[in-house]
């Protein structure tokens, strides 16, 4: 998996968890054309405040969830599906 697969597949899954908590979250677009370590600050920073507005919706009593369902199914290409990943 590269840097860039990296980055794809976390942001789909920080977009996946998004929906599934009714936030709205438009991630950035990345500009990156040379391979990475797959992480930046910018993603760094979305994935922060996600997990935040999770963990204040929480505290507020709305139900969270903070795991993808084994149904969920991100695909970088059509050799890498993230659940085989993690």
């Amino acid at each position: 998996m590269t840097g860039k697969d990296k980055c794809t597949l976390l942001k789909s899954i920080r977009v996946r968890l998004a929906e599934l908590n009714n936030i709205t979250y438009t991630p950035h677009p990345c500009n990156n054309t040379e391979d990475c370590s797959g992480t930046c600050e910018m993603c760094d920073a979305e994935s922060k405040w996600l997990l935040h507005t999770m963990r204040q919706l929480e505290r507020k009593g709305f139900p969270i969830t903070f795991s993808l369902n084994e149904t969920d199914e991100f695909v970088v290409d059509k050799n890498v599906n993230v659940l085989d990943v993690l």
